[in-house]
């Protein structure tokens, strides 16, 4: 018959031995070209090609409308994507390098700190998280970025990080920063307002849970929450150093919220 497939015997050059002669014109691949169809299926787009690039944060902020924070411990693994993914890394330190699906790079690291917006075009790039990290992505890779080492953080923002990732490897050094960069960011709260900054501000601050805090004549005390080691001492004209060879009083107050967690006398022993 005309249709009838034509097997073509093992060894000659030319032929493929599955190829069908007369019923669509097609044609057997030469063998010598196989590696090349092999390669052509991989879809280009899983290549690592262009590096990563920061943003500015107003292009990033319209990217990022309604979108989820993920947060990650160090770690380094290589994520496929086929969109390009915007992200803010709102804490943290990673590099991100393209390479090729076999992990070969094919370009050099763009490093991201905290508080940069960037893009990552699609393909395959090897995140190198430098440092516990968490990221504001419109990434829908869910089920990769789980089994790459992220995870999702609760969608209120009271909750993020309680419980994650996010807070998991910081040192009590690590959230004293965090404090300084506050301080410097928001001012240094007067002295009228110690109490109230700490009790409604600090103390639930999640970025603080390594540090305790004591208020004292000379100013506040932050210590290492687990320790108890005095660290430094946030004053009313801003950031000193912890001097052991001062006397500091606690104050009444700060006694108080030492022992019960409230600066304010309970009403029931108002009268003693």
């Amino acid at each position: 018959s005309a249709f009838a497939p034509v097997i073509a015997p093992f060894g000659v050059a030319g032929r493929n031995v599955n190829s069908l002669s007369g019923r669509s014109g097609l044609s057997a691949a030469p063998a010598g070209s196989r590696n090349a169809l092999a390669r052509a299926s991989v879809p280009a787009l899983r290549m690592g090609g262009e590096a990563a690039q920061k943003i500015s944060a107003e292009a990033g902020e319209e990217s990022l409308q309604n979108c989820r924070y993920w947060s990650c411990l160090p770690s380094m693994s290589t994520m496929y994507t086929d969109l390009p993914e915007t992200f803010h890394l709102i804490k943290g330190k990673v590099a991100i390098m393209p390479v090729t699906v076999s992990g070969v790079p094919t370009g050099d690291a763009v490093e991201f700190v905290e508080g940069d917006y960037g893009v990552v075009p699609a393909g395959a790039y090897r995140w190198d998280v430098q440092r516990p990290s968490t990221k504001m992505t419109n990434c829908r890779e869910g089920l990769q970025m789980t089994t790459k080492g992220w995870q999702e953080e609760s969608p209120f923002k009271a909750l993020q990080g309680k419980g994650t990732l996010s807070t998991k490897g910081r040192t009590s050094q690590d959230d004293l920063e965090y404090l300084k960069g506050l301080v410097a960011e928001k001012g240094v709260p007067p002295q009228s307002s110690w109490e109230n900054a700490i009790q409604y501000k600090l103390d639930r601050d999640i970025y603080c849970a390594n540090l305790s805090f004591v208020v004292t004549d000379k100013g506040i005390l932050v210590q290492d929450r687990v320790s108890g080691e005095n660290l430094e001492v946030l004053t009313a004209e801003g950031w000193k150093p912890y001097n052991d060879q001062e006397t500091y009083t606690e104050t009444e107050a700060s006694q108080r919220w030492t022992k019960d967690g409230n600066f304010d006398t309970s009403p029931f022993f108002l009268n003693e």
